[in-house]
C-alpha cells in the first residue's frame, strides 16, 4: 500500500490537470478529498461530509435530513373551501 504522502502528491496532480481542463466539479471534488485526508474542515458549501454512525436512511446513501430549526409547517387548508371546485360554464 502507498504511504498516504504519495496519495496527497497523486490527487494534488489530479486536481492540477482537472483545473488545467477547466473540469472544476472534479478539481473540487479532488479539493475535498485532499482536505479529508489532511484532517483539515471541508470547505462551507461542500457537498463532501462524513457520514455519522446511525444516521442513514434506508436504502440510500445519504444521511437522513431533518428540517431546520426555524421551519415551521404550513398552516392547514380551511376546511369549509377545501373541496370547493368552481363551476364551469356560466350560469
Amino acid at each position: 500500500m502507498s504511504a498516504p504522502s504519495d496519495d496527497i502528491a497523486d490527487l494534488e496532480r489530479r486536481m492540477a490537470a482537472a483545473m488545467a481542463a477547466e473540469d472544476y466539479e472534479a478539481a473540487a471534488n479532488l479539493r475535498d478529498r485532499l482536505r479529508a485526508l489532511r484532517g483539515e474542515a471541508p470547505v462551507p458549501g461542500s457537498r463532501l461530509r462524513r457520514q455519522e454512525p446511525g444516521k442513514m436512511g434506508l436504502g440510500t446513501d445519504q444521511q437522513a435530513m431533518k428540517p431546520a430549526a426555524a421551519w415551521k409547517p404550513p398552516p392547514r387548508p380551511d376546511p369549509m373551501t377545501s373541496g370547493f371546485k368552481p363551476r364551469k360554464g356560466g350560469r
